[in-house]
């Protein structure tokens, strides 16, 4: 009997770090289930439950890659199960010669390769506002980020699925049809049978006010604290920032390409528009940066709340 492999390759921004977090709290039961974890505590994210060693050294040099492939591999035979079990959201942006070396490691193997997805503009904005706060230090406004080339090359799901035939059998997925019991889903897709317990929550992001904010400090060059804006924003709600306009090209440039993700994937986007206002957030609203000032005043007590601003 063949041994399986079971490949998450996420894409970014669809509960990849809820999904490990929860599945590596339970590799005790995954393992009684005859499906191994593979250790993930190899740099560069080995704090992370996450296998990044994977999907960094499969971009690398040969040599990096032979002993990657090498400590894997040993690390599931030790185990002595008949399922393995690999996980980063950071594989989705594999080239083709990264998906070729792939290809090569799973071909003894009974491959499985899940993918969620992202409704593309809900994709980009939560990107944009990952990469305002985190060490990227994003400078570009949102109108900038979701046109430039390198964002758009993302949105092609079906050109970025296609290669990954060549691993196994691609399951792809909803993540905005998923995102409340991802885990779950996860599990049921792959016919893994586990009691679940205290899944993970998934990364909470700031708003979009306050991530338009951190790109204007970004563009400035200014030096600030995150955590402190973060926090001056919290009670800040607004979650979009892509604006109706631009929202409506980026599905209509993504239309023929969902279509063809229907047909041979299944997948299939709600079609719903958030209310918004029609042009992009270039800065935070008025109101919003004036409450979260409020928040920052020198003197000011904690929990006090501060004064309704009209808009």
């Amino acid at each position: 009997m063949a041994r399986k492999l079971i490949l998450h390759i996420g894409t970014p921004k669809t509960g990849s770090t809820s999904l490990q977090h929860t599945l590596f709290a339970h590799r005790d039961q995954l393992s009684a289930r005859g499906i191994h974890w593979a250790d993930s505590t190899r740099p560069p994210r080995a704090e992370a439950p996450r296998h990044s060693s994977l999907s960094y050294a499969v971009r690398r040099s040969p040599r990096k890659w032979a002993a990657e492939r090498e400590v894997i591999l040993a690390d599931f035979d030790a185990s002595g199960l008949d399922t393995l079990l690999l996980s980063d959201e950071v594989l989705s942006e594999c080239g083709a010669k990264a998906i070729a070396r792939l290809a090569e490691f799973a071909a003894p193997f009974e491959t499985t390769v899940i993918c969620y997805l992202r409704r593309q503009d809900y994709f980009v904005e939560s990107l944009w506002n990952q990469y305002c706060g985190e060490g990227r230090r994003e400078t570009r406004s949102i109108r900038k980020f979701a046109t430039a080339r390198e964002i758009r090359n993302q949105l092609d799901y079906v050109a970025m699925l296609d290669p990954w035939s060549k691993v196994g059998t691609v399951r792809a997925l909803s993540y905005d049809a998923e995102k409340f019991a991802l885990v779950q889903n996860f599990l049921d897709t792959l016919g893994i049978e586990i009691a679940v317990e205290n899944e993970a929550r998934a990364n909470v992001s700031p708003s979009m006010n306050c991530a338009a904010l951190l790109a204007l400090l970004n563009r400035q060059d200014v030096k600030y604290n995150k955590v402190k804006v973060v926090k001056a924003f919290r009670a800040d709600t607004l979650k979009t920032a892509l604006g109706s306009t631009l929202r409506a090209q980026i599905l209509d440039q993504c239309r023929e390409s969902n279509a063809a993700l229907a047909d041979r994937y299944g997948v299939r986007f709600d079609d719903t528009m958030p209310e918004e206002r029609e042009t992009p957030l270039y800065a935070p609203t008025e109101a919003a940066l004036a409450r979260a000032i409020s928040r920052l005043a020198p003197g000011r007590k904690a929990g006090a709340k501060a004064k309704n601003v009209k808009e």
